[in-house]
């Protein structure tokens, strides 16, 4: 599974898969974009390599009780 934060800096919105690699990503959480992004990547070339079956997930837009919908304090815009 992966976040959102493996897309490019300013993707435009809906967010398509063509858009992974296809820029510049965020520099405050680049390192951790870098490690998901390895995963995706190793999923594909298993593929290739040996007919590895790999699904990647990305639920970007899932909520969940407890969620934070302030407009003051929540670090993402619901």
């Amino acid at each position: 599974m992966g976040p959102s934060s493996i897309y490019l800096k300013l993707t435009p919105q809906s967010i398509k898969e063509e858009y992974l690699l296809a820029g510049s990503l965020e520099l405050t959480n680049e390192c951790y974009a870098v490690a998901k992004i390895a995963g995706v990547k190793m999923c594909q070339a298993y593929g290739c390599e040996y007919g590895f079956n790999a699904t990647c997930l990305m639920p970007t837009n899932l909520y969940s009780p407890g969620d934070n919908f302030d407009s003051l304090t929540s670090h993402v815009l619901p």
